[in-house]
């Protein structure tokens, strides 16, 4: 199964446009509990970040709390595009100290990943893999007593549908279905 950064970010991130304050990108920063927030011109294309540690040097400085949140915007991001895979995108993370990406798709910002989106999704893809080879090899080998009409016993091996599925922690669903669907019913999937 392929997992891409469409399956996995958040569709909203926060954004401003750039001629908002420094006065008010804290206030969204601080009302949104966020780290950064993005810079975005009148069509959406992304432009820069600006972050808390930015806004927290402007104020130490004792900068005009009116000046553009441009002047404190920083312009040297790596970006993500929403089909790249998910093994992809974790090298990106390693390879990086960026602990989440705006990911853009024709210049514009559509959303947002980080390194703990990409932790939880391979964890979980983990689980599965390990639950279904583990579900795999129970099956083979698990029979099911059967009385017959004659009184004796009959064991049959029991099909997969019937077979109890160990949850993987940090699953709510105990359907064994496409990891695709079952990563997107636990909310690790967010995209679309």
């Amino acid at each position: 199964m392929q997992v891409t950064v469409r399956d996995l970010m958040t569709t909203q991130p926060l954004t401003i446009g750039e001629l908002t304050t420094v006065e008010e990108a804290t206030r969204k920063i601080l009302e949104r509990a966020a780290c950064e927030v993005y810079v975005v011109d009148e069509s959406g294309r992304l432009l820069g970040t600006v972050s808390d540690f930015s806004l927290l040097k402007a104020r130490i400085i004792q900068s005009d709390s009116q000046e553009p949140v441009t002047r404190f915007m920083s312009r040297n991001m790596l970006l993500l595009t929403p089909n790249m895979r998910l093994e992809e995108v974790a090298g990106h993370f390693r390879e990086s100290c960026y602990p989440r990406l705006a990911v853009v798709d024709g210049g514009r910002i559509v959303g947002q990943l980080s390194r703990r989106d990409v932790l939880r999704a391979m964890v979980v893809l983990e689980e599965i893999a390990t639950a279904s080879a583990d579900d795999e090899s129970e099956t083979s080998t698990q029979t099911k007593t059967v009385s017959g009409s004659s009184g004796g016993r009959i064991r049959r091996l029991e099909s997969p549908a019937e077979t109890v599925l160990r949850e993987p922690a940090g699953l709510r669903s105990t359907q064994n279905s496409d990891s695709a669907e079952s990563l997107r019913n636990q909310g690790v999937l967010t995209g679309h």
